[in-house]
């Protein structure tokens, strides 16, 4: 039955396994009961808002991203000597 209604539903759903944490798995079942959708169509929701505000992975669009922010450093006393930099910043780890 359950598998009737996944295929008249959406034809191209491929199932998938998600571990949640009990706090996700209370809030999410309180959102289902608040939306009446359910727990499926509300990650997909969710993961559908979080691909939207992804960065693009476009090479182009990364290689432009990097331009912009190349030098943004340049005027650091501390860039002087990089080297030195990340020495004193993983100096309390060592």
């Amino acid at each position: 039955m359950y598998n009737t209604y996944i295929m008249k539903a959406h034809h191209s759903l491929a199932r998938t396994q998600v571990y949640l944490t009990q706090a996700q798995q209370a809030r999410l079942t309180l959102a289902c009961r608040g939306s009446a959708a359910s727990k499926s169509e509300l990650i997909r929701r969710a993961i559908d808002q979080f691909l939207d505000q992804a960065v693009p992975t476009d090479p182009s669009e990364k290689a432009q991203r990097l331009q912009r922010i190349a030098g943004i450093w340049a005027q650091r006393d501390e860039m002087t000597d990089p080297a030195s930099y990340v020495r004193q910043l993983r100096a309390p780890r060592f």
